[in-house]
């Protein structure tokens, strides 16, 4: 067999300019071609050269045309060309191909065909019995094609586009594709666009267009017209929303649109993002101007049309290695507005002003907060606005200071409510010092020591909440110090394949005394309970309202299984005894009201993805009655994915919460193929007075490799808003490369006041 490589220039030659050829017995080599104005030294441009290899070459010397036959392979600027036969036209840059062609080009597409023509380096020519593969997979075939503009539009004929991997039993056979008079890839655009277009589905057409297009695959975004939502709603009648991404930078974009409804007014949608070198920007909003519902005393009545509208936004500023800003919005203009457009269902919206300063181990905030309660309720909670919020926290090096090291603190604290209601103004500075032993014998200790003095200005005292012989504005001076001293003696024997833990641990914790009585009021310190976390810290109140004085003991076991395969069992018990029965400052109900605590467990297990259970227990101190129960467990088990949540707690007389409360969270997903599953969701609680289902779901799906569908159907039987039940049904469809396309909920219900979702579908 004879090899022939070829070595030339596309530089135009002159006709005088011949190649010379240098013979050898089982090959032959053309050299390079060097245009008679040229420096036989000049340097030649590797894009214009060209390689081939093919078993028998032949040269017209009078037309100027090269041939190579049998297993051809020309490559030139990263294009690779392969095919039975290829002739090459030096004076016209005319590449021609015939039979098996297949191109490669630079970009990772494959294209195969019955010929090939083709000029300007391989990047323009004309093709026929053309079928491509993209980069990302997709497919498509075309009678005929045609690339122009130095390669970067292929133009098709009566073509088809899939990106569904074809059947393997037959290849004809492609789950969706979309099927065009005429298709053109615009690669500089980065998108495909068809005319006279048709969808189909397992062989079957389901959509017409005679005009659509989106991104290729190559491009996370880009801009252009989203797909459209459309629903229904019983307030807000049919609806139809259009949005249009725009793609301005590579460090900025803009969503902006507008929903159209048959029963009010049309709203104006918008977002924009910014990343600047050293900041960010993120806002949304929504304006439009109508009517809106409210209920006075169960009478559902209409309110006169006025701006209406929302915004939100999230802005960072890192001005420099140490220091960081923000400013975080969210603002609308009545409670109702978003729920009723289904914007987000939040119950306090929160903005923030902030400095924030990192360095080493110390760390510093100021912050300003303003809150804004949009939940429709007459009983609100008397929330307070945060101005200012100051605080500073400072390490020393561990092992500095007497073997351990020094901690310091300092904050402030302004609370301003509206009108004459509680207005609170603290400070607060803390001193501290911790260290960690480990004896010879393997204790673990820990010792921590600290003092605190607070400074309260109290103005409009809330009188129904503190004694009565307390002024309403008054000035309160505290101060204490504290010592928490924890030992733990872990024992390990090691099994054949895991490893055996056992851990007791004890504790005492001596605190100065502190007057309940002093007048501080209690803003930070309400939401008090034991767990295994909490059991075991020097102060078990939150917050900094409220101190645990006097002298404890606390004391537990932990014990576990660690296998070497990465499974572990866990269970821990523990509990407290006050020495001082007199002022303690906990709340019934809170499990540390007594001199003895009730007792806290947990017992946690993990066996990879097969199962994860979190189990959390409260037991009263005298009768091991039950106080609380969480249960968190997500497990595996062939096809089937079951994840739980219950919760119980028991009621507290003479409180408001005199029931108890319990509630169960149940969602079962069965896979009965690597592709289809079928999944069920509900909520159900065990109110004495009014036990029953919450909510519940149902539905299937598919997850293929270009295709994702699922229906769900869900119900609720009860409404923050106006207590009514509400039911939806949901489908979602996702197309590769297409976007997915998601129906709203339509409600059964007609008397609901809250916006069912919408069509969702996001072309990226």
């Amino acid at each position: 067999m004879v090899i022939a490589v070829l070595y030339l220039s596309l530089l135009k030659p002159s006709t005088a300019a011949e190649p010379s050829f240098d013979m050898f017995p089982n090959e032959a080599v053309l050299s390079t071609v060097t245009p008679p104005d040229m420096p036989s030294d000049a340097l030649v441009n590797p894009d214009d050269q060209v390689d081939l290899l093919a078993d028998m070459l032949q040269h017209d010397e009078t037309g100027q045309i090269i041939t190579a036959f049998g297993n051809v392979e020309m490559v030139q600027a990263g294009r690779i060309l392969r095919a039975d036969e290829i002739s090459y036209n030096l004076t016209t840059d005319i590449v021609q191909a015939n039979g098996n062609v297949v191109l490669n080009d630079n970009q990772g597409d494959v294209y195969f065909a019955e010929n090939f023509q083709l000029s300007e380096q391989m990047k323009e020519g004309f093709v026929t019995g053309l079928k491509g593969l993209l980069a990302d997979g997709s497919r498509f075939t075309a009678k005929n094609g045609q690339q122009t503009q130095n390669g970067d539009k292929l133009a098709l004929k009566d073509a088809t586009y899939t990106p569904c991997e074809p059947c393997k039993a037959n290849p004809d056979n492609v789950l969706w594709q979309l099927k065009a008079d005429e298709v053109t890839h615009h690669k500089d655009e980065q998108r495909i666009s068809y005319k006279n277009a048709r969808f189909e589905l397992g062989g079957v057409p389901i959509l017409y267009t005679p005009y659509f297009s989106h991104p290729d695959g190559s491009v996370d975004r880009k801009s252009g017209f989203l797909a459209p939502r459309a629903g229904y709603d019983s307030q807000l009648g049919a609806i139809y929303e259009q949005q249009y991404y725009w793609d301005i930078a590579p460090n900025r974009d803009a969503t902006f649109g507008v929903m159209a409804l048959s029963a009010e007014a049309p709203v104006v949608l918008g977002e924009y993002r910014h990343r600047f070198e050293n900041a960010s920007f993120q806002g949304e909003g929504s304006a439009t101007f109508s009517e809106r519902s409210d209920r006075d005393a169960g009478v559902k009545n209409r309110l006169d049309a006025d701006f209406r509208g929302h915004l939100f936004s999230e802005s960072i500023w890192d001005i420099n290695d140490k220091w960081r800003a923000g400013l975080d919005l969210e603002m609308t203009t009545d409670d109702q507005y978003l729920r009723q457009y289904n914007i987000t269902n939040k119950d306090v919206l929160e903005n923030n002003l902030y400095l924030e300063r990192f360095s080493d181990r110390d760390y510093a905030l100021a912050r300003m907060t303003a809150f804004q309660d949009v939940r429709v309720s007459d009983r609100r909670a008397d929330q307070p606005n945060i101005f200012p919020e100051i605080y500073s926290r400072f390490l020393g090096v561990p092992g500095e200071t007497l073997g351990g090291r020094w901690s310091f603190e300092a904050s402030a604290l302004g609370l301003n409510r509206e009108g004459s209601d509680q207005d609170v103004t603290r400070g607060s500075i803390e001193a501290g010092w911790n260290r960690r032993f480990v004896s010879g014998v393997g204790f673990v200790s820990t010792l921590d020591l600290m003092t605190r003095g607070d400074v309260y200005e109290v103005s409009d005292r809330d009188v129904a909440n503190v004694q009565n012989n307390l002024d309403e504005s008054a000035s309160e001076l505290r101060g204490f110090a504290s010592g928490h001293f924890q030992v733990a003696y872990p024992v390990q024997k090691r099994f054949e394949k895991m490893n055996w833990l056992i851990e007791p641990l004890a504790a005492l914790t001596s605190t100065s005394d502190v007057d309940v009585n002093n007048g501080v009021p209690n803003e930070d310190s309400q939401d008090v309970f034991v767990d295994p976390i909490t059991l075991f810290t020097a102060n078990r109140f939150p917050g900094y309202d409220r101190v645990e004085d006097g002298q404890r003991a606390t004391y537990g076991v932990r014990t576990g299984l660690f296998a070497d395969n990465g499974y572990s069992g866990e269970v821990f018990l523990g509990q407290s005894y006050r020495f001082e029965s007199d002022d303690n400052p906990f709340p019934k109900g809170s499990g540390l009201s007594e001199d003895h605590s009730d007792y806290v467990g947990q017992i946690s297990t993990s066996l990879g993805q097969n199962l994860n259970l979190d189990y959390r227990i409260q037991l009263d101190e005298n009768d091991f009655s039950s106080k609380r129960h969480e249960l968190d467990m997500n497990a595996v088990m062939g096809p089937f994915a079951l994840s739980t949540r219950y919760f119980y707690t028991a009621g507290l007389q003479g409180t408001d919460l005199d029931e108890s409360r319990e509630q169960i969270n149940n969602g079962l997903t069965y896979s009965i193929n690597d592709e289809w599953y079928i999944f069920g969701a509900s909520q159900y609680d065990f109110d004495r007075t009014n036990e029953g289902f919450r909510s519940i779901a149902s539905g299937f799906g598919y997850n293929g490799q270009c295709l994702t569908f699922a229906l769900t159907g869900f119900k609720t039987f009860t409404r923050d808003t106006s207590g009514d039940s509400d039911t939806q049904i949901m489908a979602r469809i996702g197309l590769k490369n297409l976007g997915e396309f998601q129906t709203s909920g339509i409600s059964i219900d007609s008397s609901s006041d809250e916006n069912q979702n919408e069509i969702d579908e996001v072309i990226q």
